[in-house]
């Protein structure tokens, strides 16, 4: 497994602004955090359901390609977490398996 954490600098509020991802040994997204900034927090994965809310394409293998995916008025950093650092975060993360949308039905 690895372990990625996303940082994402941006003025919209309904884009999430820390993502913390946990990758199998195909680079495939198995399990994530999302952050916003209006205190929100949503996971994805394994007990937490919402597979659809997963990256579906592998993570390139440099993680630098998914800084150059910003857009225009954003920052992205991409780097390597150590695993305890993922569980920690997954652990107190609020489950909330129906996402964003969830919010409003």
């Amino acid at each position: 497994m690895q372990y990625v954490l996303i940082e994402r600098e941006h003025d919209l509020d309904d884009e999430p602004y820390q993502v913390f991802s946990e990758l199998d040994d195909n680079r495939k997204e198995i399990r994530k955090v999302e952050f916003y900034r209006n205190g929100i927090c949503f996971s994805y994965g394994a007990e937490r359901g919402n597979f659809n809310a997963l990256a579906q394409e592998p993570f390139p293998t440099d993680l630098r390609e998914l800084e150059r995916g910003a857009e225009e008025g954003e920052t992205i950093t991409a780097r390597s977490i150590p695993a305890s650092f993922f569980y920690e975060i997954w652990n107190q993360a609020q489950e909330r398996p129906d996402g964003f949308m969830g919010m409003f039905f």
